[in-house]
């Protein structure tokens, strides 16, 4: 707003030749205490006002006298294009009511008097106001506002759609009437604010922050900001929906077989996948950042698709042979912005064409792969490899191999010898995508050294001495297509370590004697019962190849750690053998604990093979626990003794089964001494019976 918007246009002017007489008429016509002087061109030259004529009227000057030749020359002025703040500083600091307003050339153009003045500021103040409420009815926060006295100043309309209240029944009126339990009255009695509490305005649970309006030093008012708790939930999960779905997107780009990357409009690499750093053999971490050019140039990435796409703004597709030997074909695919005027990211395929090569390299050996997988179902038939868990930390190992099997990613499974290794690796590989094709599996500590590098990865015609005249395929790639499992993986020696690494990074594998390398595709899984980390440390196990295989670590737990997992397994194991040796026997309760206190160093394994002892040679259909092999009464014995003692009913039966104290201590590893105390503890007569 500006001076020209207020003032009053053509006011009452007097001319320098103008009588005194004449000015005195003019005030008393038009009510006004003073005139501006202007000469014939419009220029101000002074002004003329009612204290000038009663100066001259006291002076005894006739009132024809020109009012030249009293006027004041010296004018305070303001111009058209000036702020009405200006004008306001003006008269205060003079001391006037009126101010001419003239153009730049100092014609007299309106005048400014106080009373417009206040018009203007009215008017500023009104449209300030206006904005403000604009301002406020624009944020989706919810607003309310108290003054000192707690009458609703503010209550914009987030705060009417929150609540469900009007503006106009809210504003004005006090809150205590309206939105009693706001908490927003005791803000502004104690001057303390409060954040993120949960409130209830008008029926409706909000989360507000309050705070009280402090203006030199005293209270004024205090003011609520609310949001719908609703809302705040709506949006907290829809965040959460986002993060979880590119979590998602995350992983299943890292599960893609085939090479993915992503780079912006200016070519510099913003992602690349798992898949895409094997083929091309470089960390994505290392080189993230990086423009195309610079890529390519490096020898890093094979990028020259995602150069011509930059180039022609369409997509490309570019036949390359990397460094690493292998022919890929890579397709940059452009997606454009929204207005469809330029590219806004690329999205780069890498397809390894050594497939081709792969199924010529299958046809040639079709009977050899077909003979590991009839091998496979054979042992599948064998062995149906069901595994058993009821405790929890079983049931973990289960989940996370049941969550992690469709990945193509590497696995280590640890545990003591007997847990299950193979079972669990078997279990893996029947629920992932290579469930059709082979699982081959390898006893690394069972094969003797100087076989191991050819039965792994096999020889060509004349490789050695004694090597068969058409060569033979090793285990690596009978694995094709399927999954490889290397068990007891810490028995591999330095040399066939180092052959490992390189199959596992370039999925690919030369025959002993031969040249030319074989691409592989098989799904590495690998067990082992020694502490692989601390060999690394000690220099017995490759370092790189460590974390190779530990991609995904996964310990199975040992028996002694989940005896509630032993019941399920001797039933499992019973009903197994009772099969087989068509027979049924059952277990006695007290034959159940003993077995449950006993540590079983040998885990499942020692298990099963315990009960298909225990079905063969037991003579009745009840198994009790004389049937159990010493060495598993005296250890299972000495846990129940460090619980404080047996069970009357199995200490009992062992007495009369042995017919004497001294038998009962020496099965139980205790004192006889012992054995008097409990029996006489458990109301057992002695007197009667031999000791």
């Amino acid at each position: 707003m500006l001076i020209r918007d207020f003032m009053a246009r053509e006011p009452v002017c007097l001319r320098p030749d103008d009588t005194v007489h004449h000015a005195a008429r003019i005030f008393s016509e038009y009510e006004i205490d003073g005139a501006p002087v202007v000469d014939e061109t419009g220029k101000l030259v002074g002004i003329f006002t009612k204290t000038h004529v009663m100066r001259a009227i006291a002076k005894g000057m006739p009132v024809e006298t020109a009012v030249r030749h009293l006027m004041r020359r010296q004018v305070h002025t303001i111009f058209e294009d000036d702020v009405p703040e200006n004008a306001w500083e003006m008269a205060l600091k003079y001391g006037i009511g009126r101010l001419p307003v003239v153009d730049r050339q100092n014609r007299l153009v309106g005048m400014m008097t106080r009373t417009r003045l206040v018009q203007a500021f009215e008017q500023k103040y009104e449209n300030i106001i206006s904005f403000l409420n604009a301002v406020l009815n624009c944020a989706l926060t919810g607003i309310c506002a108290v003054d000192e006295k707690g009458t609703v100043v503010i209550f914009n309309q987030s705060a009417a759609r929150i609540t469900g209240l009007p503006v106009d029944r809210v504003v004005g009126r006090h809150l205590e009437e309206v939105i009693p339990q706001s908490g927003l009255l005791n803000v502004l009695q104690t001057g303390k604010a409060s954040y993120g509490q949960k409130i209830v305005l008008h029926r409706t649970t909000v989360i507000a922050n309050q705070a009280p309006v402090i203006y030199g030093h005293k209270i004024i008012g205090a003011v609520s900001l609310f949001h719908d708790v609703s809302e705040v939930e709506a949006l907290s999960q829809q965040l959460e929906t986002v993060k979880r779905m590119a979590q998602e997107l995350d992983t299943i780009i890292n599960a893609s077989s085939e090479g993915i990357a992503l780079v912006d409009e200016e070519g510099r690499l913003i992602k690349l996948n798992r898949t895409y750093e094997q083929v091309e053999g470089v960390p994505g971490e290392k080189i993230r950042g990086l423009r195309a050019k610079d890529l390519v140039q490096s020898g890093y990435l094979s990028f020259l698709a995602v150069l011509a796409a930059l180039e022609k703004g369409g997509s490309a597709c570019v036949i390359e042979r990397l460094r690493t030997g292998r022919e890929v074909l890579t397709t940059a695919t452009p997606i454009m912005d929204e207005q469809n005027r330029g590219i806004r990211r690329i999205v780069v395929n890498c397809r390894d064409l050594t497939e081709l090569a792969e199924l010529r390299r299958q046809l040639e050996e079709e009977r050899a792969r077909y003979h590991a997988e009839l091998e496979s179902l054979r042992w599948e038939a064998r062995e149906p490899g069901r595994l058993v868990a009821k405790s929890s930390s079983m049931r973990d190992v289960l989940a996370v191999a049941q969550r992690v099997a469709p990945y193509d990613s590497n696995i280590l499974i640890l545990g003591e010898s007997g847990t299950g290794k193979d079972l669990l690796a078997r279990f893996i590989h029947q629920r992932s995508a290579r469930a059709s094709g082979p699982f081959i599996s390898v006893d690394c500590a069972a094969i003797p050294e100087n076989l191991l590098e050819s039965e792994l990865f096999g020889y060509t015609p004349g490789a050695f001495t004694g090597a068969d005249r058409q060569g033979k395929p090793g285990l690596i790639e009978m694995a094709e297509g399927g999954t490889l499992f290397l068990n007891e993986i810490g028995e591999l020696p330095p040399g066939l370590q180092a052959k490992l690494l390189t199959v596992i990074q370039e999925k690919q594998v030369r025959r002993l004697g031969g040249i030319k390398p074989c691409p592989v595709n098989f799904r590495l899984i690998a067990a082992t019962n020694r502490d692989l980390q601390q060999m690394v440390e000690e220099g017995a196990f490759r370092r790189d190849l460590y974390y190779r295989i530990n991609v995904i670590p996964i310990r199975i737990p040992a028996l002694r750690e989940r005896p509630e997992d032993i019941p399920v397994l001797v039933h499992h194991f019973l009903h197994r053998f009772n099969k087989k040796f068509n027979v049924f026997r059952q277990i006695a309760p007290e034959t159940m604990e003993w077995l449950q206190n006993y540590p079983w160093p040998g885990n499942v394994r020692e298990l099963e093979n315990v009960m298909e002892r225990l079905v063969v040679i037991s003579l009745e259909e009840v198994i009790r626990p004389g049937s159990l092999p010493e060495h598993i009464r005296k250890m299972a014995a000495s846990g129940l003794v460090k619980k404080g003692s047996p069970e009357p009913e199995l200490l009992l039966n062992l007495y009369r089964k042995l017919g004497s104290t001294r038998k009962v201590a020496a099965a139980l590893g205790v004192n006889q001494s012992t054995v008097v105390r409990w029996l006489k503890k458990y109301g057992y007569n002695l007197s009667t019976s031999r000791s």
